[in-house]
Formats: structure tokens, sequence, C-alpha cells
């Protein structure tokens, strides 16, 4: 049996027939058969495709290459297939105008000249991965001196920004030392990151544009609780640099970063810091860890050649670079008094009047001192011209930034981090006040304060630790605070003196009168100062003040 044939329109049969008996001409329609019977046709709403013969039409005219399926027009239903890309028999190359081609080729070339993948090591370093570098570290771990490596390649980081070579040092020996920064850097975890060091003295804006200088990386180590021996190249010899790294290669809680000039070294760039890994005594090789990894690996270096590095002149202060001895010391990371920071461009004008007035004018006004007052060494007298000096102090300061000295607050991510630490933070800050209340500076500048030119010279800080404070406990603490920037500020303020006054605030300011915990912010807050007024002094005119 067969099954019997579908219907087809007569109208469209006859021009099939037409077209295979040669009858009908071949056109651009002859491939697309179309029934024009009336509408009453049972089959008027169908269009029916055939295939004429190859020499009436072209491959490209036939329906199974035609926009739309071959199949898809048929009455029944029919498998369908993606037809088959067919291209020219012959295809030139489409040509790019040489032009063109040369201008796209030099657009290139300048892009990847732009960029950089790393720098080729100087032929006298030794890679620390290459096989000399195996060798000579694999010799300095049998001869005892790669001890500190272990705590610092655990905690080896990048540093994030070009110009972070102090930050991501300082932090990488800080996650060594196994510092507790006491406050957050992400989720619950307290880590050191070098995104979350700043000094108060050096915005961290200011230090991805320009870095920082060797003083302010000994600064802002001791705020984060680091012991600091800083060494000058111009005041340490040969020898005893090298016996630094003897002692530091061996030891495991002793860290040296280096300063230097990475053009001695034959490198790129110029001052950098980095951390130092181990020592071979033997063949005076010392392993550097550079943190910018994306510029140069670790190597090995003649450490002869590293300390002439650290030779040359910074242009940013005028002075060698150096090295520090890093340990952990018994401070307590988050400081509990800070120098106050305001509106940037206003404190940056306020820093530099304030070098100023500590470097020129109030020792000059002090030279005059004996020609108004006349004290004698009579205690009594000595005794009343003190408050004299702390208010001619204390009111020479600028109106905009009177309150330098405030507490530091616990802060958000302290107290979210653990309650605990908060707490321990806020009790620390109430011994501190009685500590500085119990030494005799303290009535002395009380006595100051009272004055009438003082007497609404500082007003109320935000970050008077809670509950608020009454106006006799607000007035203890601007006291507090008022003595220990005395204490704190430099030497150099009081030297003009008569010699009696000096000698008496050498033995008010005496360290060894203090409290540890008292004694350690003095120590802080005075070497912020010190950076603070040789940043802004040295400016002066290039001469300094």
């Amino acid at each position: 049996m067969f099954a019997p044939r579908r219907p087809i329109c007569h109208a469209a049969a006859r021009q099939i027939v037409q077209l295979r008996r040669g009858v009908l001409a071949p056109s651009s329609s002859a491939s697309r058969v179309v029934c024009t019977a009336s509408s009453d046709c049972p089959h008027s709403s169908r269009t029916h495709s055939t295939t004429p013969p190859l020499k009436y039409a072209s491959l490209a005219n036939h329906p199974c290459h035609a926009a739309t399926s071959f199949s898809a027009s048929l009455p029944y239903s029919h498998p369908q297939h993606a037809p088959p890309a067919y291209a020219p028999a012959f295809q030139q190359p489409q040509q790019v105008p040489p032009l063109q081609q040369h201008h796209h080729q030099q657009q290139q070339q300048t892009t990847e000249a732009q960029t950089f993948y790393r720098r080729e090591l100087p032929s006298n370093l030794h890679s620390f991965t290459s096989k000399a570098g195996r060798a000579l570290f694999k010799e300095c771990v049998a001869a005892g001196h790669a001890e500190i490596y272990f705590s610092l390649s655990g905690n080896f980081t990048m540093q994030s920004e070009p110009a972070f070579c102090g930050l991501g040092s300082l932090a990488m020996v800080l996650n060594a030392l196994t510092v507790d920064p006491g406050r957050r850097w992400k989720g619950v975890w307290r880590w050191y990151s070098d995104d979350m060091l700043e000094c108060t003295h050096t915005p961290r804006e200011q230090i991805r544009e320009k870095g920082m200088t060797f003083a302010e990386l000994a600064c802002l180590a001791r705020c984060n609780g680091l012991r600091v021996v800083a060494k000058r190249a111009d005041q340490v010899s040969r020898e005893q640099f090298l016996k630094d790294l003897a002692r530091v290669s061996a030891s495991e809680d002793t860290h040296m970063v280096v300063s230097f000039s990475r053009k001695t070294l034959g490198q790129t760039g110029d001052g950098h810091f980095s951390p130092i890994g181990a020592y071979h005594p033997d063949k005076n090789q010392v392993l550097v860890l550079d943190t910018a990894r994306f510029k140069y690996p670790s190597y090995f270096c003649d450490a002869d050649l590293l300390y002439d590095a650290m030779q040359p002149i910074d242009n940013e202060t005028g002075l060698p670079r150096g090295y520090f001895l890093l340990t952990k010391g018994e401070a307590k990371p988050l400081a509990l008094c800070r120098i106050s920071v305001s509106d940037l461009q206003q404190q940056r004008h306020d820093w530099h009047r304030i070098a100023q007035l500590f470097s020129c004018d109030l020792p000059s006004a002090f030279r005059l001192f004996h020609h108004h007052h006349h004290p004698s060494d009579d205690p009594i007298n000595v005794r009343t011209a003190i408050p004299s000096v702390l208010i001619h102090i204390l009111s020479s300061l600028p109106t905009s930034l009177p309150f330098l000295i405030s507490l530091q607050p616990p802060g958000v991510d302290l107290a979210s981090a653990t309650q605990a630490l908060a707490n321990h933070h806020a009790t620390d800050i109430i011994t501190l006040l009685e500590n500085t209340r119990s030494i005799p500076l303290y009535s002395h500048v009380r006595d100051a304060l009272a004055h009438p030119d003082l007497a609404n010279a500082f007003p109320s800080s935000s970050s008077q630790p809670s509950p608020p404070l009454s106006a006799a406990e607000q007035r203890e603490v601007t006291t507090a605070l008022a003595t220990i920037f005395i204490l704190a500020a430099p030497r150099e303020l009081f030297v003009a003196l008569p010699r009696h006054l000096r000698v008496a605030f050498e033995d008010l300011r005496a360290r060894h009168a203090l409290t540890p915990l008292l004694a350690g912010e003095v120590d802080r807050i005075g070497e912020q100062l010190e950076v603070l007024f040789n940043s802004y002094c040295n400016k002066c005119n290039g001469k300094g003040c």
C-alpha cells in the first residue's frame, strides 16, 4: 500500500510541468512557486517551493541556501538542518593600507612601552629563586644566618602601591613580630596591611605620591609599638653594619629594614625600603626581600655594595639613608594620645607656623626673658618664672589649632572587634591622666592655664572619654594634655632660657620621673613633633629657620 499523495494546487502543478519541459523561462521567481488560486482554493494560503534544474538556477538562488529555511516552507514536516556556509571559489584577502598598518603597529609599540612586566635584575645581583640564590640561601641556613627569614616569609606581602615600600616593609615586620594592631583590618580580624598605616604628619595620599622619609618611617614604627634603633649611614661604620647584619640574621626577634638607593645597585628608580632576610658572612652576601615584587624579585646582594647604597643624599631631606633595627616594644600599638588633626590645608599652614614658632620665635624671645623678669637663683623666683614661660609658650600657639594634643578614642573598629579592648583602652586613659596629675609640672601648667590670657584658649575636645565630663573634669583633662605637650616639646625650645630656668625645666621634664605608661606616650608624641618641626622647618628657604 502506498500512502495517498497530498493534493496540490493545479496552477502550481502546471507551472512545475512547464518548467521541466523547458516551456516556462527561468526567472528570479522561478525557484518559488506561489499559489495564485482564488481564496476559495483549499491550498491558497500555502507557499510551495521547488527546485529548478541547475542549468536554470545557481546555488546562490537555491532555496536550501536562502535566508529562510527551505524545509520550513514545506506543507509537511521535514527535518531541519543548518545550511552550510558557501564561500566564493576565490576571495582576495583584505589588504590593510600600509599607512594604517604602520600606525597600528606604532600604537601597539607605544602602549607596550608605557607599561612594564617586571625588570631584569642586574648581573651583580642573584635572584633568590635562581640556582645561585638557592645555593646561597641553603648555606645561610646551615650557618644559622637565616633565622629571621622564616617569620618574614610567613608574612611576606607585596606593597599595594608603587610608593608604599616603607609601609609594606613595616607591615611585614609588624606581622612577623606578632604585634596586635588593636584595631580591625577586615571582618573581625585585627591585622596589619600597608594601607592602614599612616603618620599623623604625613597623610596616606602624600605617601602614595612621594613615599616616606627615613625619619617618618622611624616615627611610624614607634607609633605602632616597635622599639626602633635608627642608624644613618654617615653615623655608622661599614664594620658595624656587617656586625648588625650577622646579629639580626641569626636572631628570631630583631628585624632590619634598609633604606637605600636603587641606583647604586644598578637598578632603576632611587629611594627604596626593604627588609633583610638572610646573610652569608663568608661570601658577604645579604638577602634583600624586595616588597616591590612587581618590579624586582628578592635577591642576594654584596653587603658592601648595600652599605654604599645607603650613602647617597636623599633630595627630600638632604641627609643620607640608613637602616633600622626593629624589635617588639612594650608600648601599646594604639596610642592613648595623638596630635590633633584638623583640615589638611589649614593644618599644613599651622604646622609651618608652629615650626617657625618653636625653632625661631620662642627661642629668640627667651633670650631676652631675663631682661624682663630678672629671675635669680632664688627658688621662689624660679618657681614664679616657670608659669610665665609656660604662658608665653601656650599663648603663642595659633588660634586655629590651639588644642595640639588630644586623647585617642577607642574608635568604632576597636570597640566592635571586642568590647574588652575598648574597656582596657578607656582604663589606660584614666591611668594616664592620673599619672600626669601626679607629676610636679602639672601644677605649673595648671597655674599657667588660670591666667586670663589662657582661660578660654583651649576648647573642649570631641575625643574625650565618655560619659561626658563636667566642666571641672574637662579642665583637668585639658591641663593634663597641655602638660604632656610641654613634656614632649623639643629640647631646643628651652635652651635659650637663663641657665637656672633651663635646669629647672630639665628637672620637670625628666623621663626617669615618669611612669612607663606616661613616658611611652610622651616619647611617642615627642617623636611626631620632632618630625613635624624638622619637615616644616627645613622648607624655610631650603636652609631651615
